[in-house]
């Protein structure tokens, strides 16, 4: 799996204080749009993800249909789904938040720990992406 270039290795800032990491994806820096998943960080010891949403800065299109999801190793789509990610939700202005995710019972999406090594990913299905660019905002939290 590749990194996109913004790519870190984080860590917790303290157990009491929450700590807001931007990671940018952007096709015309260099960022690879083939349908794939790209790590976007990697967890450099245990933490806890208190916050996560991604924004569109730039429109994310090909010449068909894109859809991105986008979560943790084990679960890639903890907090966005293929639907939640699909070409008309990925317009220039675009703000996507984690829904409540299915289950028994239903569990909202954070907070989730994930372990040192676990990376945030994001996965790109159905189209080749050509042109776009997406801020990830990840909020860490030590345990």
């Amino acid at each position: 799996m590749a990194n996109i270039v913004n790519h870190k290795t984080v860590y917790g800032a303290a157990s009491n204080i929450v700590e807001y990491r931007t990671f940018l994806w952007d096709v015309a820096n260099g960022d690879v749009g083939t349908a794939a998943a790209y790590n976007i960080c990697t967890a450099g010891e245990t933490l806890i993800i208190v916050h996560a949403h991604l924004k569109v800065l730039t429109l994310v299109s090909t010449g068909s249909s894109p859809t991105i999801k986008w979560g943790v190793t084990g679960d890639d789509d903890r907090f966005c789904n293929a639907t939640q990610g699909a070409a008309a939700s990925l317009t220039a202005g675009a703000v996507v938040l984690p829904l409540a995710l299915e289950g028994t019972p239903n569990v909202i999406a954070t907070p989730y720990k994930i372990a040192a090594a676990d990376n945030v990913l994001m996965t790109i299905g159905t189209a080749t992406i050509t042109t776009g660019k997406i801020i990830f905002t990840v909020g860490f939290l030590k345990p």
